[in-house]
């Protein structure tokens, strides 16, 4: 175990967001939080980074931790190149590390282009990539794809299961899509809003980068989670 919440509640302005949660982030693994809108993921990472302070309860360190933040916007540098915004990150930076990493996500050629000369897709490549290169054990992911066509969403889904297998962080993965996390989660958490609390969490025992969403077993599973979340 790497990172435990026990009894966490948050409010806003006498609003319950979380109520009483319990919450654990296992070494290695990627779990994905899905809920609807308002139902406390966001503020579930903030609380994990220490980014909030917990109304009540208690956030336990079980492990030395080094923490990376991938948001729903690709939070670029905008007057530095894309190798420049990736070899910020650390004090002594590699160039070949760099140019490593951005062959594995796709964008050794782009490494002197600036942001603003990327599409979407390639900046959040170029985010994915910054983070891994921290070399943090717990990653942090805000609904990373969710600007994203369908294609390129789960291009990168490919792309940050390759490179979670390389490092073997912890993930934590907010998104409203059931498709990526079932491609991407040893778990699945679902959060309720009605209630402030963790509604579900469901194991996928089939190794990540082997899926298909047309097995059945995750055709059942999405059928369940849908049902779910209809429900809350």
């Amino acid at each position: 175990m790497l990172l435990s919440l026990t009894g966490v509640t948050k409010r806003y302005s006498g609003a319950t967001v979380l109520d009483k949660n319990d919450f654990t982030v296992e070494e290695g693994k990627i779990l994905c939080v899905l809920g609807p809108s308002g139902s406390g993921k966001s503020t579930l990472l903030n609380i994990l980074s220490q980014a909030e302070p917990v109304d009540s309860g208690e956030r336990t360190v079980h492990n030395e931790l080094k923490i990376s933040y991938v948001f729903q916007e690709d939070c670029l540098l905008p007057w530095s190149t894309v190798s420049e915004n990736i070899a910020f990150v650390k004090k002594n930076p590699v160039q070949q590390e760099i140019l490593a990493l951005l062959e594995e996500v796709g964008l050794a050629s782009y490494q002197h282009h600036y942001p603003h000369q990327l599409s979407g897709g390639m900046r959040q490549r170029c985010s994915i990539a910054r983070a891994f290169y921290y070399g943090g054990n717990l990653l942090l992911m805000d609904e990373p794809f969710h600007s994203l066509d369908y294609h390129l969403r789960f291009e990168l889904v490919d792309k940050l299961i390759s490179l979670w297998k390389r490092s073997r962080c912890s993930i934590v993965f907010v998104t409203h899509d059931i498709d990526e996390a079932l491609l991407l989660g040893d778990e699945i958490m679902i959060m309720s809003k009605r209630q402030s609390t963790i509604a579900k969490r469901i194991s996928i025992p089939i190794p990540q980068g082997t899926r298909s969403l047309t097995d059945m077993e995750l055709m059942n599973c999405r059928s369940d989670i849908l049902k779910d979340l209809l429900a809350l």
